[in-house]
């Protein structure tokens, strides 16, 4: 599975965005993994590419389920997903998680979004 470029809005974080996720479930076992440090390179209402020092299991071998913490314009969001692809790079690797979200929470998180974004363009203005 690729991760689908054609959705509408994807926002492109400047600086990555710091965050943190667990492993909910591998295959079928449910699974309460320790919270891993992440960075947000980019975001769309279907989902994230991220980046992280530690490597996760091979999607194309087990169906890898994470719940990523979200802190978009001053709210946490904690969403639910599937790792849908891995890749190498350097010392570190790029995952991407296709959300396990609602339409309605999908508008949602558009919304919160754009605020961040907003929220983005106001600080730096005021530097």
């Amino acid at each position: 599975m690729q991760y689908r470029r054609e959705e509408s809005f994807r926002y492109e974080f400047s600086e990555p965005l710091k965050s943190t996720f667990k492993i909910i479930r591998v295959s079928d076992a449910n699974v309460e993994s320790k919270e891993g440090e992440m960075y947000i390179l980019d975001i769309s209402a279907g989902g994230v590419k991220m980046n992280t020092h530690l490597e996760l299991p091979d999607p194309n071998k087990a169906k890898v389920e994470v719940e990523v913490e979200l802190q978009l314009a001053k709210k946490n969001l904690d969403v639910q997903g599937e790792i849908v692809w891995k890749k190498s790079f350097g010392r570190s690797y790029h995952y991407g998680i296709d959300f396990s979200i609602t339409e309605t929470e999908s508008q949602e998180l558009i919304k919160i979004l754009k605020e961040h974004i907003k929220y983005i363009q106001t600080k730096k203005e005021h530097e």
